[in-house]
């Protein structure tokens, strides 16, 4: 396999061109106000993306057509963007509207790049590949009225292909994750799972057998989403539906936007969200550092206090960065708790060399039924 065709996803690149064929994640929901706008880095491009007045969300180009300006430090007027410079203004579909300062307007032909937006499940996502959309997959689990939604945008310090591979491993968790407190509920010290896997209609179906004869099935949907039910530290709340989008940054960096379906509703929901939230933005500000200080040898793990950061979320970046910002997977030794990573890379390679010599590429489809299981 051709492992450097996975990790490059600029534009024009085997795995850029893929994951542009689908909607992609661009931010959390909550972190665009009405009125706001926000620099955007996705798939190696620049993008602004803005809500309106009316609270609807759009994305555009990066910089102004006028003298090249980030136009992310503009204003929102209605809903439009206005830079900042010189007062050039935008529409949601990129169209210069207005040019103050220029007696003879030439607006009408001056267009910057905009793309489809959709919002849903807590976060705004955008179709940033050619031609008309596909449909937005849904996920009625997520849409329930007996939920709330809790939602994150974690940014990792390494390839999002580094983590795709670890999607399908449970190999990994007794080894990576025996520091929790929770660990036990999850059979890691019972030994080692059975791993079985499945291409399916969305991606790859997963089961994973414990000794102790419990069994799990969790799911991936192509070609970068993974569904299982997780670990919650929460004395009320121990585990949770949870969606998982890995998406590109650059080549060395990736954001993780997690959709858990917490069973609180109405204020108690709310309430229980904003603390997570204000928990979670506390504990970002020094998971960076921390990851690269144990890598450094300048740190220990056992040295952190658990509850300063989501310290499995620490544990998965140390194992996943220490591999490299990008792996170097050609020096890699497969084995057989490795079937879903193996399984994966091949279906990666089959759907991005179709594309590259313009066969036709597998539709996945997402079906209600596909709801990971975790016993009680």
């Amino acid at each position: 396999m051709d492992f450097e065709e996975f990790v490059h996803t600029g534009p024009g690149t085997l795995a850029g061109r893929y994951l542009r064929c689908f909607w992609q994640p661009i931010c959390g929901g909550y972190e665009l106000r009405t009125g706001q706008a926000l620099p955007v880095k996705i798939l190696g491009e620049q993008f602004t993306v803005y809500r309106g007045a009316s609270g609807t969300a759009y994305l555009v180009g990066s910089r102004c057509a006028h003298r090249g300006t980030q136009l992310s430090v503009g204003s929102v007027e209605g809903e439009c963007l206005r830079c900042f410079y010189h007062g050039w203004k935008y529409d949601g579909e990129g169209q210069c509207v207005e040019q103050p300062a220029e007696g003879q307007s030439f607006a009408d032909r001056v267009r910057i790049p905009s793309y489809p937006v959709q919002e849903y499940i807590g976060l705004v996502f955008a179709y940033l590949g050619e031609g008309a959309p596909p449909p937005m997959p849904r996920y009625p689990r997520f849409e329930s009225a007996d939920i709330s939604l809790d939602v994150a945008a974690l940014k990792r310090i390494c390839n999002y292909f580094n983590n795709i591979d670890n999607s399908l491993d449970n190999a990994h968790v007794r080894f990576v994750h025996q520091r929790h407190r929770d660990s036990v509920d999850d059979h890691v010290v019972l030994g080692d799972p059975i791993i079985s896997v499945e291409e399916s209609e969305w991606g790859i179906k997963r089961y994973v057998k414990y000794p102790d004869g419990k069994d799990l099935t969790f799911f991936f949907g192509m070609p970068n989403i993974n569904f299982i039910n997780g670990q919650v530290v929460d004395p009320v709340i121990k585990r949770a539906d949870v969606m998982v989008f890995k998406v590109p940054v650059d080549d060395e960096n990736h954001i993780h936007f997690e959709v858990r379906a917490i069973p609180l509703i109405g204020e108690a929901g709310r309430v229980w969200i904003e603390e997570r939230r204000r928990l979670r933005s506390e504990a970002e500000r020094d998971r960076p550092e921390l990851v690269r200080a144990v890598l450094s040898g300048k740190l220990r793990l056992d040295d952190i206090d658990p509850t300063r950061v989501d310290f499995v979320m620490l544990e998965d970046e140390v194992a996943q960065a220490g591999q490299g910002a990008i792996a170097v997977r050609a020096n890699e030794h497969l084995g057989r708790s490795d079937r879903g990573v193996f399984l994966l890379r091949k279906i990666w390679q089959r759907e991005i060399k179709n594309l590259a010599e313009g066969r036709p590429l597998k539709e996945w489809t997402y079906r209600p039924d596909m709801v990971p299981t975790y016993p009680k």
